[in-house]
């Protein structure tokens, strides 16, 4: 049997200086592969370094291809290749062995087996402790270096700059002057989403190729950098909690004149007092209920009316794709999740409110707590979501459905109204053979000698010019008939469709976001905040009535709780175990209505948690509930 074997390759920094020791890596796997008589079945190629896995694609897919049937054998050139950290070299063990997969290091020339156990517990915990020493080391260099005034450190990503070989810094005349043009229409008043607009329709694109985006633009515009100032020990990565913290202002070290400007400092000044002056527009116009300036309302119904109820932020529109069938998948998530990350806390303390000059906690006492960085509000899949707006639009507005459906269903009859084609198609079909009788008289005049050859073939080609024209119109007024029939067919069809599906809802829902003037968004339940000039017709309403604006409460429990619902599926399996002990995976699958595959994992889940186990074995036996 011919083993399939993979290949995991990973540098041990994002140094450019280590791209080819990776390339060298993976054409050293190859070789092993080779020479040990393997099939090649994939290749992982890790160009991120870190001591865990977090944000490592490539490892993270190749440890959930772990329990797939796609390989037998990981090639890999050393154990520190995986991780340096020891929680996660012994959970990418169990898997392993759980799999039954092998794990093959080529600098060894042997296979990991169980009894190298020991020995390998010992250089995950060595490995993890020498990174631990090394980013003490360097972040202890880096401070020195930046109190001392050394030079700035700048990634090849930074735009407009170039850091030469004897470390100075030069500029980078091209990409300057779009810096400089995105400063100019900031200080303009435009902001950064229309500035993105503007360069994209000037065909001005970022290095790899693709439109600037409006995040990208408003971290330009904010760097100092570009006035020539740097600002040092701003960030500081925490080896503990392997996080990057962003340093107190009396902590960081500030050096004007340290690069070459690309900007003045005064259009660097009034650049960020635009954004600044804007920022407060929006943010006061939007506590009034106004519309805000500068919004993009997007393509989306949805867009610029879903805020989270925990930080205030608004909700933006993402996509990813399932893993199993790369479907694509829309999902809503918070800005402030999305620009710093997760913080579970933000659930319990929702952010404080500014309320006459005091600070107050979303309760409206003055005791709060100062959330961290962060949101922990929930993700929006925006089918789910949908589904439950037009719930809400039905319940809402009560629509006759029958009476829609039977309106639409007219309208529809009067546009596609049937024509009768046959008159038109016998009176084509007479002339056509009125043309083929001259045709055969033609004929007989010329085999009488009553016509010239030279006549005959005028006439001719004129017979037969006509009589192509109408075989043409004949064989078109057939196909407008034939599709006259199926009409009738078509319609009978699309009410059957209005009838079954749910497009009368997705309509009364479209009608109901018009009114929509916020949704604000909860771990548990979402509050609809109706405009009152929608709903009453007048644009001037006293602004102080916003307290009596109609709202709406949507309570969804778990439906984007992801894993409270996995919490309830997993202890739904259970009791379906205690029900019937001797229940099998392929049982649990057609109750749960999930393929088979997907209950093995759950148990083996499970399993692992302590909670299940299976007295027996070839399959024959029951199951024991443990906790």
């Amino acid at each position: 049997m011919i083993l399939r074997a993979v290949i995991y390759a990973r540098c041990s920094t994002e140094e450019e200086s280590q791209k080819d020791a990776l390339r060298k890596q993976v054409d050293e796997g190859r070789s092993c592969v080779r020479e040990n008589g393997w099939i090649l079945a994939d290749i992982y190629v890790e160009s991120r370094s870190g001591t865990t896995t977090k944000g490592r694609s490539e490892y993270n897919r190749l440890y959930e291809d772990l329990s797939s049937g796609r390989f037998d054998i990981i090639v890999i050139k050393s154990q520190d290749r995986l991780m340096r950290n020891t929680k996660d070299w012994y959970l990418f063990v169990d898997r392993l062995l759980t799999e039954q997969k092998k794990l093959y290091i080529y600098i060894e020339r042997k296979f990991y087996t169980t009894d190298d156990a020991l020995i390998t517990g010992i250089k995950a915990i060595l490995a993890e402790e020498y990174s631990r020493e090394l980013s003490k080391k360097i972040n202890n260099a880096h401070r020195n270096r930046q109190k001392q005034n050394g030079p700035v450190v700048l990634t090849s990503n930074t735009y407009g700059y170039r850091k030469m070989p004897d470390k100075s810094v030069v500029i980078i005349e091209e990409e300057a002057q779009i810096k400089r043009r995105m400063y100019e229409l900031c200080a303009a008043g435009f902001g950064s989403r229309t500035i993105s607009a503007i360069l994209k329709k000037e065909g001005i694109a970022a290095r790899n190729g693709k439109p600037f985006t409006d995040s990208a633009i408003l971290r330009m515009i904010h760097n100092p950098l570009n006035k020539g100032t740097a600002v040092m020990n701003r960030l500081h990565y925490d080896f503990a909690s392997k996080r990057v913290i962003k340093m107190p202002e009396d902590e960081q070290y500030v050096y004007e004149n340290k690069v070459p400007p690309i900007v003045s400092e005064e259009l660097w000044e009034a650049a960020n007092r635009e954004i600044l002056r804007r920022a407060e527009i929006i943010q006061k116009e939007g506590t009034k209920g106004e519309k805000k300036r500068g919004r993009n309302r997007g393509r989306s119904r949805l867009s610029g009316k879903l805020f989270c109820g925990l930080c205030k932020s608004p909700y933006y529109r993402r996509t990813r794709r399932r893993y199993r069938d790369k479907a694509v998948i829309y999902e809503w998530k918070c800005k402030k999740y999305l620009e710093t990350g997760r913080n579970d806390d933000a659930v319990k303390y929702p952010r404080p409110q500014i309320r006459g000059g005091e600070l107050m906690d979303a309760e409206g006492c003055g005791n709060v707590h100062l959330d961290a960085e962060g949101c922990g509000n929930v993700h929006l899949d925006e089918e789910r979501l949908y589904k439950l707006l037009r719930e809400a639009g039905e319940k809402r507005y009560q629509p006759d459905r029958e009476e829609i459906i039977g309106n639409m269903v007219n309208v529809l009859k009067n546009v596609l109204k049937e024509k009768d084609y046959q008159p038109e198609l016998d009176r084509e079909n007479r002339r056509k053979e009125k043309l083929q009788e001259q045709m055969e008289v033609l004929i007989e005049k010329l085999l009488d000698g009553i016509i010239s050859d030279e006549i005959y073939q005028r006439k001719q080609h004129e017979l037969e010019r006509a009589l192509a024209e109408v075989k043409d119109r004949v064989k078109e007024l057939e196909q407008k008939r034939i599709k006259g029939c199926a009409r009738k067919d078509r319609l009978v069809q699309i009410e059957r469709t209005l009838k079954e599906g749910s497009a009368v809802e997705k309509a009364v829902s479209a009608e109901m976001l018009e009114e929509v003037e916020k949704i604000w968004i909860y771990p548990g339940h979402m509050e609809i905040v109706f405009s009152l000039s929608c709903i009453t017709g007048r644009d001037n309403l006293d602004r102080e009535t916003d307290g009596c604006k109609n709202t709406m409460k949507i309570e969804y429990g778990n439906l984007f709780d992801y894993k409270a619902r996995k919490k309830e599926e997993r202890d739904g399996i259970v009791e379906i175990m205690r029900a019937d002990p001797k229940i099998t995976a392929r049982e649990i699958a057609g109750k749960l209505g999930i393929s088979l595959s997907g209950a093995n994992y759950r148990i083996r889940v499970l399993k692992k948690a302590g909670r299940i186990r299976f007295k027996g074995r070839g399959g024959k036996g029951e199951w024991e509930i443990l906790a």
